[in-house]
């Protein structure tokens, strides 16, 4: 059984995108088409569109529209950066969680989409092995912190990191590129598991990374300790909850020694008066 029809979407200022869409198309027969506001576009003979963009990828506010506008979620492939300069291989969803922003607007949340967003993180991991670069590279789930944020369909990112040397590995370039056709192919996302949001945990949340991976959960928005020592609102909790494809979650994993106790307190009172299912990892 196939999984929802998806789009596939990148920066062509982004290098690590570049090369891991270059491998992509090396390994499935593809037509070069015309898409609105693309610099670049392809369909595979399965129907799915690739299309490249001037926009950095955290400011891919159009991805209703372009480049499929009956694509029910989009891909995005890009590079991840972070100053500790540690070998990354990520998946996140998008959304600021706070009043700090990095494309799109402060407190406002995409769609999340558990079963995409898990499935990706797993045959990632696979492949990663499969090549011989995992222990090399780590492979993790990221805690949702940049954008866009108006894109009303689920938008999941897709990443290598994190300097230059990885973006331009070639390696990772194909372990993405068999990742992304595993899902073109075939589609992966009707998976068994018990779809959650995650709160707590550090951007690059272990625990919540391991359930994953073991397949005891999909995971969707992660909010991060971080964004409870900041400073998060009641209303950005309820829609890390809500917006959820298909469907609002019924639980919420709370790893609990990472968040203080006010924070725990806050969320408790928030979820439970939701209805929500806590459970504390």
């Amino acid at each position: 059984m196939r999984g929802p029809r998806i789009a596939i979407a990148y920066s062509v200022k982004d290098q690590a995108a570049i090369g891991a869409i270059k491998e992509f198309l090396g390994l499935v027969k593809a037509d070069k088409i015309e898409c609105a506001s693309a610099v670049e576009c392809w369909v595979t003979h399965e129907g799915v569109r690739i299309a490249g963009f001037s926009e950095d990828s955290v400011r891919l506010e159009f991805l209703d529209e372009t480049p499929d506008p009956e694509a029910e979620a989009v891909i995005v492939v890009s590079r991840h950066r972070a100053s500790s300069g540690r070998k990354e291989l990520t998946v996140h969803h998008v959304g600021n969680p706070t009043l700090r922003t990095l494309g799109g607007e402060p407190e406002k949340l995409g769609t999340s989409f558990p079963r995409l967003a898990s499935s990706l993180l797993v045959e990632y991991k696979r492949e990663a092995e499969a090549i011989g670069i995992l222990g090399e590279y780590e492979v993790s789930l990221e805690a949702t912190h940049h954008g866009p944020t108006s894109v009303r369909k689920p938008v999941v990112f897709i990443e290598i990191g994190s300097t230059p040397s990885e973006w331009s590995d070639k390696r990772a370039h194909r372990v993405l590129a068999q990742t992304l056709l595993l899902h073109v192919e075939r589609g992966s996302t009707n998976v068994e598991c018990l779809e959650a949001t995650a709160f707590g945990g550090s951007h690059y949340p272990y625990k919540f990374t391991s359930l994953v991976l073991r397949r005891e959960y999909c995971i969707g928005h992660i909010l991060s300790k971080h964004v409870f020592n900041e400073g998060v609102s009641e209303k950005v909790i309820i829609e890390a909850i809500e917006k959820t494809y298909p469907r609002s979650t019924a639980r919420a994993i709370v790893e609990k020694k990472s968040l203080k106790s006010a924070h725990r307190k806050l969320l408790s009172q928030i979820l439970e008066a939701k209805g929500i299912e806590l459970v504390y990892v």
